[in-house]
Order: structure tokens, then C-alpha cells, then sequence
């Protein structure tokens, strides 16, 4: 079969009609640019179009088969085979696309669903973006194919100005998402060198400086450090460690501080730790007193807030308090240390950390966030 013999005979047909392309291809609901693959003879009609063609032309479906004209005209028994060959090909190619058409709209619908809980619910970071952008991709996708299969979409690509504004749209979203990519890199980039970044360690009573501490960290705390002795001369054998990384929004790791006193010493700092008060617009909070979350009672300034823990360890047996503070201790290693955490660790897991008790912050009634500085 010649396909380029008989897309020169359908375009001598048309002509004899006086025809254009556009106007074939509205006779026959279809595309346009369908008809012109007919004509070049890069695409052959369907078997029932081809019928339709025989009779619209009035010419024998032999001659349109061969790409040219015949004397004898095709016998109506056969021409009647071919009809009911083109209505059953028809009707099996319906029954299939009932079903790739019931698909498409639920995989449609389902992804509109999905993409409408990931806006409701979206959660700033990578995985995220990723899952949000082929999500659109896929929705993208499950539309066209469902336009495709209903004959909506050649219906459609008629309408030029449509079509036109489909494009200019397309292009304008495109640019949105490339603006939206650009920016959160511009964010992502800083973060990720940040997050990066190695901890700094530091040991030996030597590097102990309160004031340094506080002022180099205490915004990220969130914090005045004020069960943290001002000097550590009254100590005997003092043990100072810290472990910090300052990334984009906080500081993660702990300061440990560990120290024995003589008696009247010991006696004399648990004292300050039990007196220890933050007043923030002109309310007082006391610091916490508990005897059951840790190997040792342990005066408590923060206990999760801002996933933020401040207390001291007192030792009455031996006369020692260990001052602890730790940011973020889930993503810290704290090998060696876990004799000063809680004693069912699983409490460090917190759902709302601004609902944790702190002396430092607070909310009230009326919305009005409240945080302790250095200057109250």
C-alpha cells in the first residue's frame, strides 16, 4: 500500500470538492492538521473514516485503497463487508476507551485531591518542593491524557486564541516557578552551608566565660543563662565542655559545667539556684524544683521550650551541682553524657516545644508573645 499515493488521490479528492482543509476537517470532527497527514501520507484514516470518505467523495473504497480511479465500481456485497469490518472495529475501540476514560477522570480527580492537601498542609523543604513539583507535573499530565481520550483536545486546539492563551499562561506559570526556584535557593544555599557547618568543641575550665556565652548565644537560646554561676572560684576541680553549632534559626548542641564545693559553698549556690526568678512584663516565674526526672533533684529554667533544656544537678552527697544546657538534644551526640539527661530519654521528643515550661518565655491570653532579653 502506497500511503503517499493515496494522500495525493484524498488531496485530489478534496480539490475536486473545492474543499480546504479546514473545512474537511470540521465535515469529519477532526483536526486539521489531522487531514494534512491524510494528504502527505504520514498518517492513514481509521478504517470507519475511510467509509465515510468513500461516500462522501462518492468513490469506491478500492479506489481510495489503490490512489486512483477504477473503471468498475467496487461490488456492494464487499463495500458492505468493509461498513460492518469499520462498525465492529468502531464499537471495540468504544468499549476499550469507556474504560482508559473512567481511569483517566478518577486519576484526575484523585490527583486534584492531593494536590489540594499538599497546599493546605505544605511544609517548607526539599522532599517537600519535590513532591509539590511532580505532583503538578503528574496533574498536568492526567489532564491532557484526559482531554486526549474524551476528543476534547482536538476540539480545543481549533480555538487558536485559546490556545494562544493556553501558551502565554503556560509561559507565565513557568516563569513564576523559575522566580519561586531562584528565590528559595537564594535561602536553601545559606542554610545548607550553615547546617554544613562542623561543631565547635571547647574543654578545660579555662574557656568558661559566661559573659562571652551569653553574649554570643543567648539569642539563639532564648535565654539568660541564669542558673550558670557568674565565675567558678568557689569551685573545687571544676569540668567545663561545650559543643555548639550556630546554624540559620538556631544553635544546636549542649554547655556542660561541673563543679564541687565545700559545705557552706554548696549550701550557698543551691540557695541562688533555688531563689532564681524571670520577671517579663510584670509577671514572675519561679525556677522549677524536681526530684523525679533525673538521676540527681534538679533545679529546671527550661524544660523543652524552643527544644531548649537549662537545669542544674545538685549532689548533696558530694557536694556537687553540674549545670547542663542543651539546644535541640535530638539531633546532638551526647555520648558519654547520658548520665545527666532524663531518665526516660522518649520525654525529649516533643510535638509543641512552645507549650514546654520556661522562665524565659511565655504566651497569654491575648496573643501576646513575650520573651525574655537583657534588658528586663
Amino acid at each position: 500500500m502506497d500511503q503517499k499515493k493515496i494522500g495525493r488521490f484524498l488531496k485530489e479528492l478534496r480539490k475536486e470538492k473545492e474543499l480546504t482543509q479546514e473545512q474537511l476537517a470540521e465535515q469529519f470532527h477532526v483536526s486539521d492538521r489531522t487531514v494534512s497527514r491524510w494528504e502527505t501520507g504520514s498518517n492513514m484514516p481509521d478504517l470507519s473514516v475511510l467509509v465515510e470518505l468513500a461516500e462522501f467523495y462518492q468513490v469506491d473504497m478500492k479506489e481510495i485503497i489503490d490512489g486512483e480511479r477504477k473503471s468498475e465500481k467496487m461490488n456492494e456485497e464487499v463495500k458492505e463487508v468493509a461498513t460492518k469490518m469499520a462498525d465492529y472495529a468502531k464499537e471495540q475501540k468504544s468499549m476499550l476507551l469507556v474504560g482508559i476514560r473512567l481511569i483517566s477522570l478518577v486519576g484526575t480527580i484523585f490527583m486534584a485531591i492531593i494536590l489540594g492537601l499538599q497546599s493546605i498542609d505544605y511544609e517548607p523543604g526539599i522532599p517537600s518542593l519535590i513532591a509539590y513539583v511532580l505532583s503538578i507535573a503528574v496533574f498536568t499530565v492526567m489532564v491532557i491524557l484526559t482531554l486526549y481520550i474524551n476528543g476534547m483536545l482536538e476540539r480545543i486546539a481549533k480555538h487558536k486564541k485559546f490556545v494562544n492563551g493556553c501558551k502565554i499562561l503556560i509561559i507565565v506559570v513557568a516563569l513564576w516557578v523559575f522566580y519561586f526556584v531562584i528565590r528559595y535557593l537564594i535561602v536553601l544555599i545559606p542554610v545548607f552551608i550553615l547546617e554544613s557547618a562542623p561543631f565547635e568543641s571547647q574543654s578545660g575550665i579555662e574557656n568558661y566565660d559566661k559573659t562571652a556565652i551569653v553574649e554570643e548565644y543567648c539569642g539563639d537560646f532564648g535565654s539568660g543563662l541564669f542558673i550558670f554561676p557568674d565565675d567558678t572560684a568557689n569551685m573545687i576541680e571544676p569540668i567545663f565542655v561545650s559543643n555548639l553549632k550556630t546554624g540559620f534559626f538556631d544553635t544546636d548542641g549542649y554547655i556542660i559545667l561541673q563543679g564541687k564545693y565545700g559545705e557552706e559553698d554548696y549550701k550557698a549556690e543551691v540557695e541562688r539556684l533555688a531563689s532564681i526568678e524571670c520577671t517579663v512584663a510584670d509577671i514572675t516565674v519561679d525556677i522549677q524544683y524536681d526530684e523525679d526526672t533525673y538521676a540527681w533533684p534538679a533545679y529546671v529554667a527550661t524544660d523543652g521550650a524552643d527544644y531548649q533544656y537549662e537545669y542544674a544537678l545538685v549532689d548533696e552527697e558530694n557536694y556537687q551541682i553540674t549545670y547542663i544546657l542543651l539546644s535541640y538534644p535530638e539531633y546532638v551526640d551526647l555520648t558519654g553524657y547520658e548520665e545527666y539527661l532524663k531518665l526516660d530519654t522518649s520525654e525529649y521528643k516533643l510535638e509543641d516545644s512552645w507549650e514546654q515550661f520556661s522562665i524565659y518565655v511565655r504566651y497569654f491570653e491575648d496573643g501576646v508573645y513575650i520573651e525574655y532579653t537583657d534588658e528586663q
